[in-house]
């Protein structure tokens, strides 16, 4: 059986839901049929972590929006290493990837795991990269159907959108408890603890999780509000002066990214998402797989990961008020909110685990190589 060579290739670094996505990938795919080289810029968490699983990584930064030093290192990289297929991540390294596909003779799958701005999306520059993926990508994958409709208004045909959602490994969450945030925090007995784990970037809509915490608060003293994710200076800067504003200070903490994702979210009594777009939402999908009630915004890919009053709650976004309410309801109910951490597992591991995305990325290799 023929030993087929991926170059997973990516824009960042992280850490961030798509590079965790290509880590998860890299590390599960089936090692008997396929070997995997990762290209990527430079940075503290992805390389680190590719390098802990012994997967060969290359280093290639780009410094403007047409990189040939990056198009050379890539296609040196495809002729020397025998690169069968090519599997890019995000949307500049997508456009690279099928420069360098098309140069040379590589097929070329690409993923988009957001939605571009349609402003961005129409400037001359980015309309160039976008018409270049659209005629020359093998296939291009979409983690969410929310994803394929915008794709596909875009301008791309509807039989090269393949969607797949984004996966998790059930057991790396389920029952992963520790105690250590509460303690770290140091909440008071009963304290309950809402929190959020995304980057601080301006799409989470961090402001009103902020602002839906103070509602809370007000109904709820014994509430507490956590913050994990790799913090944006300028935003948070913002994000301290509201929380400032709204007299949280003893109650709102910003932690960072942090690597126990797992054992907080088992701490968490309700998991938010604020975000105003969002493609698909990996942090939801793990709250969920760790059992937690989730309230999460219907800004994309939210509405088919979640169903609302079931594994559950979808507000509008940019609605404090609607958040704080659900919140507040999940706390007011303990019972029922247990009983929905189950449902949600249950339908993490019926749709969104990492066996599932696995094994439909790899029937979708084995169709672009031409395999058996």
């Amino acid at each position: 059986m023929k030993k087929y060579t991926i170059l997973h290739t990516i824009e960042t670094a992280g850490p961030g839901g798509a590079e965790t996505v290509l880590l998860n990938f890299v590390a599960n795919l089936d090692p008997d049929r396929y070997r995997s080289l990762v290209l990527l810029p430079e940075g503290s968490w992805l390389p680190r972590k590719l390098r802990e699983l012994n997967v060969p990584t290359v280093i290639a930064e780009s410094k403007a929006w047409y990189d040939p030093s990056l198009l050379r290192t890539m296609g040196r990289l495809v002729r020397q290493e025998g690169v069968d297929l090519i599997h890019s991540h995000l949307p500049d390294q997508n456009f690279y990837s099928c420069v360098v596909g098309r140069l040379t003779g590589c097929k070329t799958i690409v993923t988009y795991h957001g939605a571009p701005p349609l402003s961005h999306a129409r400037t001359l520059r980015q309309s160039l990269k976008l018409w270049w993926v659209r005629r020359t990508a093998a296939v291009v994958v979409v983690v969410s159907e929310y994803l394929g409709q915008l794709f596909h208004e875009l301008g791309f045909p509807r039989e090269k959108i393949v969607r797949i959602y984004n996966g998790v490994d059930l057991g790396k969450f389920a029952g992963a408890r520790s105690g250590g945030l509460r303690a770290e925090l140091g909440c008071p007995e009963g304290t309950r603890l809402v929190g959020m784990v995304a980057n601080l970037r301006g799409p989470k809509g961090y402001e009103y999780f902020v602002q839906a915490a103070r509602r809370v608060a007000d109904s709820m003293p014994q509430t507490r509000f956590v913050a994990v994710g790799d913090i944006d200076r300028q935003i948070s800067r913002r994000l301290s002066d509201l929380v400032d504003q709204l007299n949280l200070r003893d109650r709102f903490v910003f932690v960072g990214f942090r690597e126990d994702v797992p054992a907080i979210l088992g701490e968490l009594d309700v998991f938010v998402l604020s975000s105003v777009s969002e493609g698909f939402s990996l942090a939801t999908i793990e709250a969920m797989a760790a059992g937690r009630p989730v309230v999460a915004t219907r800004s994309g890919g939210p509405e088919e990961i979640i169903e609302d009053g079931r594994t559950g709650f979808l507000v509008p976004p940019a609605d404090p008020e609607s958040l704080a309410q659900r919140i507040c309801e999940i706390l007011a109910n303990p019972a029922e909110a247990e009983a929905m951490g189950r449902r949600a597992q249950g339908k993490v591991e019926s749709t969104f685990s990492l066996t599932k995305m696995i094994s439909e990325y790899e029937r979708l290799y084995k169709w672009c190589l031409g395999a058996t």
